[in-house]
C-alpha cells in the first residue's frame, strides 16, 4: 500500500513540475542594438583603427634638469608661441653660486684698475725726495774723500781713512741707483705680466658665472614652436625627474589648427592602399560623425600591433604599418587629439 501511494506522489509531482514549466515558460526579448553598427561604405575598403594625433605629433615637454617647479604659466587650452616661457624651477641654488661668483669678480676687476692707477700721483714725491737725499749723501761722501786725499799729502790723515771715505762714496752711489731705479719703476707704471695675470683672473671669473647663467637658463622650460596645451600633470610645489622620468609628461602641446589620422593597417592589406586611394573616418559613441580623410603618407615601417609589446618571449602574430591620414576640416570635426575613430580606405585600382 505505502508503495502505491508513493508512486503516486511521484507521478503527482512529476504533472505539477510539466504543468508549471509549461506556464511559466516566457519568451526572451531582443533588444534593439543601441546604434546602427559602424558600416564599411567601400564596397572592397578596409577598416583600421586611427588615433587622432596633433599635425607633428604630440609634444611631451619636460625639463632638462630634474628640480623643484616653481611656477606654472600656462594652463590647459592655452595658445603658446615659440620660445615662451611655460613653466620655472627652482633656481635658489644657482643663484647663490652666481652671487659669490660677481663678488670674486667685482674683487678681481679691483686687481686690474689698481693696475691701471700705478703710479699714484702721491707716491712719486716720497722717492723724489729719497732720491735727492741720496745724491745729497753722495755729494757729502765725494766732498769728504777730496778732503781725506789732501789731508793724506799733507800728512794729517792715513791712506786708511782714505780708503773708508772712498768705501762712503760707493756705498752712496749705490743708494742714488736705487733710489734712481724705485722713482723709474714707479713712473713706469705696473708691471705688463700683473696685469695679464689680474685680467685672466677675472676673465675666469666672467667665464663662470655665464657658465652658471647658462645652467640657470635650463631650469626654464620653453615651447619649442607654436602650439596649444593639450594636457597638464605639474603643480607649483611638485618635485619633477626631468628627462628621466618616464611615467608622465609635465604639460603635452599639440597644434590644433591642423589634426591628423593615425591608422593602424594589417600587413597583409597594405597592398591594397596607394597614396590616391580615397578614405573617411566614423567617430565612436553615441552620435557618430563621418571624417573626410585624405593620406599624408604611408610610414616604410611595419611593427607589433601596439597591444603587444613585441617581446621574444611573445608571439607577435599581427603587425601593422601606420598610415597618417589629415583631416579635411579639423574645426568643424569635433575630435580631439587621442580619441580613436574607424577608418575606412578604399583598395586601390
Amino acid at each position: 500500500m505505502i508503495r502505491w501511494f508513493t508512486i503516486i506522489l511521484s507521478l503527482l509531482g512529476l504533472a505539477v513540475g510539466m504543468f508549471a514549466v509549461a506556464v511559466g515558460k516566457t519568451e526572451i526579448p531582443n533588444p534593439p542594438l543601441a546604434r546602427p553598427a559602424s558600416v564599411n561604405p567601400f564596397g572592397k575598403g578596409i577598416a583600421a583603427l586611427g588615433i587622432v594625433e596633433p599635425s607633428g605629433r604630440a609634444i611631451e615637454i619636460a625639463s632638462a634638469d630634474p628640480g623643484l617647479v616653481a611656477e606654472v604659466l600656462v594652463d590647459v587650452g592655452d595658445r603658446v608661441q615659440k620660445d615662451q616661457v611655460l613653466m620655472r624651477l627652482d633656481s635658489r641654488a644657482i643663484d647663490s653660486q652666481i652671487v659669490a661668483a660677481q663678488g670674486e669678480l667685482a674683487a678681481s676687476q679691483a686687481e686690474v684698475d689698481r693696475w691701471h692707477a700705478i703710479p699714484r700721483a702721491e707716491d712719486v714725491p716720497p722717492l723724489e725726495a729719497a732720491l735727492l737725499r741720496a745724491k745729497a749723501t753722495l755729494a757729502d761722501a765725494e766732498d769728504k774723500l777730496k778732503r781725506s786725499m789732501d789731508a793724506v799729502k799733507s800728512g794729517a790723515m792715513s791712506a786708511r781713512d782714505v780708503a773708508s771715505s772712498e768705501s762712503a762714496v760707493e756705498v752712496s752711489r749705490a743708494e742714488v741707483a736705487s733710489a734712481q731705479a724705485n722713482l723709474d719703476r714707479l713712473k713706469a707704471g705696473g708691471w705688463k705680466a700683473d696685469l695679464v695675470v689680474a685680467e685672466a683672473a677675472a676673465q675666469s671669473v666672467k667665464a663662470r658665472i655665464q657658465s652658471l647663467e647658462v645652467l640657470k637658463d635650463r631650469l626654464i622650460v620653453r615651447a619649442p614652436r607654436d602650439a596649444t596645451v593639450l594636457r597638464r600633470e605639474v603643480e607649483p610645489g611638485e618635485y619633477i625627474l626631468g628627462p628621466l622620468s618616464r611615467t608622465r609628461a609635465p604639460l603635452v602641446l599639440g597644434d590644433l589648427t591642423r589634426l591628423n589620422v593615425r591608422a593602424q593597417v594589417d600587413e597583409e592589406d597594405i597592398g591594397l592602399i596607394a597614396m590616391s586611394s580615397k578614405a573617411v573616418g566614423r567617430t565612436r559613441g553615441a552620435v557618430q560623425r563621418e571624417l573626410e580623410l585624405k593620406i599624408v603618407r604611408i610610414e616604410p615601417y611595419a611593427r607589433p600591433k601596439p597591444t603587444l609589446s613585441g617581446a621574444n618571449t611573445e608571439r607577435v602574430d599581427t603587425r601593422v604599418i601606420d598610415v597618417v591620414l589629415e583631416v579635411a576640416n579639423p574645426a568643424d570635426a569635433r575630435i580631439v587629439p587621442g580619441q580613436a575613430i574607424d577608418v575606412f580606405i578604399d583598395s586601390a585600382k
